[in-house]
């Protein structure tokens, strides 16, 4: 059996690598587009929106494609995974009327 210490660094490795540095080139070419274009300050708000989407989507993907990592709903010493009782786990916060629709104090 691995150690603890190898486990969270495959967990980390793989989702930093899928996640963080596939969204970050995202965000960082479409600040530096708009910048150019001087549309930067019109469009802030539509980049920041789609970039945080996208990273949840992402994030949330990864726990699809990686079954050897879970993300579980516990209480009361039960356990419910939450890829297996979502049709698509990753697109429950950005469908209509998914979690940031329904949820967010940000954009109402």
């Amino acid at each position: 059996m691995r150690t603890n210490k190898e486990i969270l660094d495959e967990f980390g490795e793989k989702l930093i690598k899928t996640v963080f540095d596939f969204n970050y080139e995202i965000i960082k070419s479409n600040i530096l587009f708009n910048y150019q274009k001087e549309t930067l300050k019109e469009n802030i708000e539509v980049i920041s929106r789609e970039s945080i989407e996208s990273l949840i989507f992402d994030f949330l993907k990864f726990f699809e494609e990686n079954e050897e990592f879970k993300i579980y709903y516990e209480r009361d010493n039960q356990k419910i995974d939450l890829v297996e009782i979502s049709e698509m786990l990753k697109a429950e916060p950005i469908i209509e009327n998914g979690w940031i629709e329904r949820f967010s104090e940000s954009f109402k």
